[in-house]
């Protein structure tokens, strides 16, 4: 039984594999530092959030 599941397992497709799904940035696409609220990375965070669009946030600033 466990060798008919595991072929099974095996013919699938690997990028199908839910470890290899990664968190990137909608718009940038970049793989790390991606916050998952927003889907986007810091780096494009960081500028929306002094620029303003993002609702509920504001860039601090003393």
């Amino acid at each position: 039984m466990r060798d008919k599941q595991r072929s099974k397992l095996s013919k699938l497709p690997r990028k199908s594999s839910f470890a290899r799904v990664r968190n990137r940035c909608i718009y940038t696409g970049l793989p790390r530092s991606v916050y998952k609220f927003f889907k986007i990375s810091r780096i494009l965070f960081r500028g929306l959030a002094s620029r303003g669009p993002l609702m509920g946030i504001k860039k601090s600033s003393w």
